[in-house]
C-alpha cells in the first residue's frame, strides 16, 4: 500500500486533533497549580510553627474595637525539651510552660490565663501578637473573631472579668422645677 502526501496529512491532522482533545480533557492542571497540593489553615485561626511549637488554630474571640477578648487555639511542643513560651497580644503577657511532646489547648484553661484585656481591632482582621520562645520573638497576625458564629460565643469574656465602661445616671432634677 502506497502512502500519499494526502493521507499523511489526514494522519497529521488527525493526530493534532487528538492531541488537542487530551490536553482538553487534562482540565486546568496542565496550566494551572493544583489546589489540593497548596497547604493551609482550614480553620479561622493561624497554623504556624516557631522552633519546636506548633500554632494550631490560634485566634482571639472578641468583640473588638477596644473590648476584652479570649486567646484559643491550640499550642504543641513537638521537641525534646521544656518549652517555655509568652504570648504579648492586647495589652496581655501570656506565659506558659511545656513539657516534651505536651500540649496546652486555650478553651481548656482558666479564662483568666488567656484572657485579653484591650483588642483594638474590629473583629474580621487580625491583631500583632508577639510569641517569645527562648529569648526569640516572632511576630504574628491573629485573626479576631466575634461572638457572632455560635461556634465561638461561649468564648467571649464574661463581664466579670472587665470593667464596663461607666454610665452617666439621671441626677433626679428636672429643669424649671
Amino acid at each position: 500500500m502506497r502512502f500519499t502526501p494526502k493521507n499523511r496529512v489526514r494522519r497529521t491532522a488527525a493526530a493534532g486533533v487528538i492531541a488537542l482533545a487530551m490536553l482538553g480533557t487534562a482540565g486546568c492542571s496542565a496550566v494551572n497549580e493544583q489546589a489540593t497540593t497548596i497547604e493551609y489553615s482550614p480553620s479561622d485561626g493561624i497554623l504556624e510553627n516557631v522552633g519546636d511549637l506548633q500554632l494550631r488554630n490560634i485566634l482571639v474571640v472578641s468583640n473588638g474595637s477596644g473590648e476584652p477578648g479570649r486567646l484559643i487555639g491550640t499550642v504543641i511542643n513537638d521537641g525534646a525539651e521544656t518549652q517555655k513560651f509568652t504570648l504579648a497580644v492586647g495589652g496581655a503577657s501570656l506565659p506558659f510552660e511545656l513539657e516534651a511532646g505536651d500540649k496546652v489547648v486555650f478553651e481548656d484553661e482558666a479564662e483568666a490565663q488567656v484572657y485579653v484585656p484591650e483588642v483594638e481591632v474590629d473583629a474580621g482582621t487580625g491583631i500583632n501578637t508577639e510569641l517569645t520562645v527562648n529569648d526569640d520573638t516572632t511576630t504574628l497576625n491573629i485573626p479576631v473573631v466575634n461572638g457572632d458564629q455560635p461556634d465561638y460565643r461561649p468564648y467571649l469574656p464574661a463581664e466579670s472579668e472587665y470593667t464596663p465602661r461607666p454610665t452617666e445616671e439621671p441626677s433626679g432634677e428636672t429643669e424649671g422645677h
